[in-house]
């Protein structure tokens, strides 16, 4: 406090000095004059403390600017993150799936483990529904992981579906899986071009 009272009366006194240099006029004596040569001093100081006040915001405001440029950079970073990292999830859980249906085409008491997709159908029959299946699992996670324009992909389930067996698999499937898969949206997708493969595979002509 002592060292701020000391600044305080060097620079008023140099405020005083400045301001007699400035005008040319005399030193001011007596306590009204002195209260005037103040009252400019205090201006002047006023003004800088507003010139300092609006400084410190403008730093403020920048500084919270890029805090907040920041903070959207990592939460894009960690929403991308999580995106791949369910990507990678996804893609294990179906490998796995493949791996299962290929025990199953390899032995047929495995095979008889699964759901039967119709009562009279064939164990050759099932061996190659299971391989249908198989076939459109992977492209089917080929899609969920790779970046395509939807056409491509439509061609390419619509080039899968030229096999009868595929169109025999779907048949049996087609109902169930439209049904129980409505709440995946990417599946639900994928599920809506293998119908529309399905259409144009057996539609006349």
């Amino acid at each position: 406090m002592l060292a701020a009272a000391l600044l305080a009366g060097v620079l008023g006194l140099a405020g005083i000095g400045a301001a007699e240099i400035a005008t040319g006029t005399r030193a001011p004596r007596g306590w009204d004059e002195l209260s005037d040569a103040f009252s400019v001093v205090n201006g002047i100081f006023s003004a800088f403390a507003l010139i300092v006040v609006l400084a410190t915001l403008w730093v403020q405001f920048n500084e919270l600017r890029m805090q907040r440029a920041e903070l959207r950079m990592q939460r894009e970073a960690a929403e991308q993150s999580g995106h791949e990292l369910f990507r990678t999830s996804e893609s294990t859980l179906r490998a796995l799936h493949m791996q299962l249906l290929r025990m199953a085409i390899d032995d047929e008491d495995l095979a008889e483990v699964w759901p039967e997709y119709r009562p009279e159908i064939t164990p050759r029959q099932r061996k190659q529904f299971l391989y249908a299946n198989l076939v459109l699992s992977h492209v089917n996670l080929s899609y969920r992981i790779a970046d395509r324009d939807e056409r491509v992909w439509l061609e390419t389930i619509v080039e899968v579906f030229e096999s009868p067996v595929v169109q025999q698999f779907w048949e049996s499937v087609r109902e169930t899986r439209l049904r129980v898969r409505e709440g995946d949206p990417l599946s639900r997708e994928f599920d809506r071009m293998c119908e529309e493969a399905f259409r144009r595979a057996r539609a006349p002509g």
